[in-house]
């Protein structure tokens, strides 16, 4: 029976660490038309979605308007096993499709000539990977859900000219994690691996706060944006429970469950990275707007990841990550049609932070390319604003340095439809 503990109990360990990989999701379509951009957006900034993508531009709004929306994003993803690993040969799997919907909410509101105040809500980060059955991967991860939302009061200044803007705000940061995967032991009867266990995990609201800062300048046709969101911290506290699978062998089911930790507190942090976004535009051809933009995202903070079980401390983890800074290259357009009607293209190649050793499925994250296509419409009073944006992972293998021990190869495509009302007063 002792082979049982050397598979059993690491298995439930790790089964908390893969929490940290969810963080390495950003979500950064909020809003409409700076999706339709491809998300380059800092030098425009002419919607009040500017208080997420550069604070300083709300500045040169100079009307009260409140927009809301959100992203339907869906992902479909195909694993395949590494044809020269003994356990995940000749196996595949796919994703349950849902619906992950991150919205957004803005308000501005100008006071004098120059101030204007605004208030946003939105989610930047998250992550919804959920495997259909049977899935050979259960015993690294069945479900994962992480989910964020922010609150971010702001405020901005512009020149008398308007030529120049600084803007900056307070982010406060809720989060949320829930982990399902299976355990394995070894049946030492019939030398085979089994499901012994389900380990699920439950996080309370984390929280935390951080600020935003901007700044926009506008020399007749060109407008340059520059704007820097700090870096969070998330401290989860939750439960842990741990659930037997009888196997009909009332020898091994004893062996099992007395291996098998009780249901406990658990505690853990991930390191939310720093944004730092860098953008070009210019409006010299007639009725076009035309950006580039540069985006830094500080990953390398998550080095390492410490997993803390109250009840049974000797279970305790520390598991290298060792992620990297990435960046994203932007380039969008917005061609005015007429007084109504404007026309959008957008592209994006956005490269992931995470380490071939990190690759599994909680996240087989890879480098992205992406293009979109979007409408908006306005009359009177009225904005409203629509895109389609398809988003295609380069297809990303293990190349046998898994972790997890889990090797094989990801594909995955992501398809995102963004849409925002508003209401110019």
């Amino acid at each position: 029976m002792r082979s049982i503990s050397r598979l059993l109990i690491p298995v439930l360990c790790l089964a908390v660490s893969s929490t940290a990989f969810a963080a390495g999701f950003s979500i950064f379509e909020q809003g409409a038309k700076a999706t339709a951009m491809g998300g380059a957006f800092s030098a425009t900034a002419d919607d009040p979605s500017a208080i997420f993508y550069n604070v300083a531009g709300i500045a040169q709004q100079r009307s009260t308007t409140v927009m809301v929306g959100g992203t339907g994003i869906t992902f479909s993803n195909e694993f395949r096993g590494d044809p020269n690993d003994p356990f995940t040969s000749g196996f595949t799997g796919r994703y349950n499709r849902h619906l992950f919907i991150p919205p957004n909410a803005y308000a501005v509101v100008p006071i004098g000539k120059n101030l204007t105040v605004g208030v946003g809500a939105f989610a930047a980060f998250g992550l919804r990977t959920n495997w259909q059955d049977p899935w050979i991967g259960r015993f690294v991860s069945r479900d994962a859900d992480l989910r964020t939302k922010s609150f971010e009061p702001a405020i901005a200044w512009q020149t008398d000219d308007g030529r120049f803007a600084v803007g900056a705000g307070y982010e406060y940061r809720e989060s949320t994690v829930v982990l399902n995967r299976n355990s394995a032991a070894l049946n030492p009867f019939n030398g085979r691996i089994i499901d012994a266990a389900n380990a699920y995990l439950r996080s309370k609201k984390a929280h935390d706060s951080g600020y935003n800062a901007g700044i926009l300048f506008k020399p007749g046709s060109w407008r340059f944006g520059v704007s820097y969101r700090s870096e969070q911290t998330m401290n989860y506290k939750g439960n842990a429970t741990f659930t037997q699978f009888p196997t009909g062998n009332a020898q091994l089911d004893a062996a099992i469950k007395s291996q098998l930790p009780p249901n406990q507190p658990i505690n853990t942090s991930i390191n939310f990275p720093a944004i730092t976004i860098a953008g070009i535009a210019t409006t010299a051809i007639p009725n076009w707007d035309i950006e580039f933009d540069v985006s830094h995202m500080t990953w390398s903070r998550f080095k390492t990841l410490n997993i803390n079980f109250e009840t049974t401390p000797a279970a305790n983890l520390t598991r290298p990550q060792n992620w990297k800074d990435s960046e994203a290259y932007r380039l969008g357009a917005n061609r005015r049609i007429n007084e109504m009607w404007d026309v959008r293209l957008g592209a994006v190649y956005d490269k992931n932070p995470q380490p071939t050793s990190g690759v599994g499925p909680l996240l087989p994250d890879a480098d992205r390319e992406g293009v979109s296509f979007g409408v908006g419409y306005r009359k009177g009073h009225l904005m409203i604003d629509a895109t389609e944006f398809a988003l295609h992972f380069k297809t990303r293998s293990t190349n046998g340095l898994s972790n997890d021990n889990f090797n094989g190869t990801y594909k995955t495509d992501a398809n995102l439809i963004a849409l925002n009302f508003g209401y110019r007063f």
